[in-house]
């Protein structure tokens, strides 16, 4: 029964310890005045208004940077069909010659689309600062970490941690056309009248199709990009 009491007054005494810790803070922190930046800027300059009789001391800033960043992973030749149609007809005082379509080869185009990957880009870095230093600085305790992180970077990139997050963007991939292109219209026989066409006949016309122009779409952070209209087949060339 002894046994049992002691257990629960170590385990209550415990409990009462934790809960003390974490109330004054933990780590370095236990013991001392929360302050905001400004509030340091001016404990710096009037040490007195905060019941001290010094200035701060032994300050030390602590920076944290992460980046996200799209980053050129590769690039891929693609080919894209051109096409060519000659269209003739041919009409006179005694015959015509029904219009005739036909297909002209060409050569393709050539384009570039690149592969994008996003790498996560982190470093931390720990600064000594004087008073005199809070004092000048203007602006925030984050401006002045990015001024600091971004001069210590500039000078030795190995600083950097760098870690891909594994999305891409492909301006490749999926290639296919987003919209039919129009027809072309109905061939019409014009009539023996002194070598002039007859008027079109009903229906002969072709209306317009909406839409019909080709268009791209910008894909969601992490999607594939369908890909450029017209593209000869999918394939590309490295």
């Amino acid at each position: 029964m002894l046994k049992h009491i002691a257990a629960a007054a170590l385990v209550s005494t415990f409990a009462l310890g934790a809960t003390a810790f974490a109330e004054t803070g933990a780590g370095q922190n236990a013991g001392l005045k929360q302050l905001s930046w400004q509030q340091l800027q001016s404990a710096c300059q009037n040490p007195a208004a905060f019941q001290s009789q010094r200035q701060p001391n032994a300050i030390r800033l602590t920076c944290e940077d992460t980046q996200l960043v799209w980053e050129a992973e590769q690039t891929d030749r693609v080919e894209m069909d051109n096409s060519r149609q000659i269209t003739a007809s041919l009409s006179s005082d005694k015959y015509y010659i029904i219009r005739q379509d036909q297909s002209v080869p060409m050569s393709v185009s050539q384009t570039m689309c690149p592969r994008f990957k996003e790498v996560q880009v982190s470093y931390t870095q720990s600064f000594s600062l004087s008073c005199q230093e809070i004092q000048n600085f203007q602006g925030n305790m984050n401006d002045f970490c990015k001024a600091r992180l971004d001069t210590a970077v500039k000078g030795n990139q190995q600083l950097a941690t760098r870690a891909a997050t594994g999305r891409v963007y492909d301006m490749c991939a999926a290639p296919q056309l987003l919209n039919e292109p129009p027809k072309a219209p109905a061939p019409v026989a014009p009539v023996q009248n002194g070598g002039k066409a007859a008027p079109a006949q009903p229906g002969g016309v072709q209306p317009a199709i909406p839409g019909g122009q080709v268009g791209s779409v910008r894909p969601g952070i992490g999607g594939q990009l369908p890909s450029l209209p017209g593209l000869a087949g999918g394939h590309k060339s490295r």
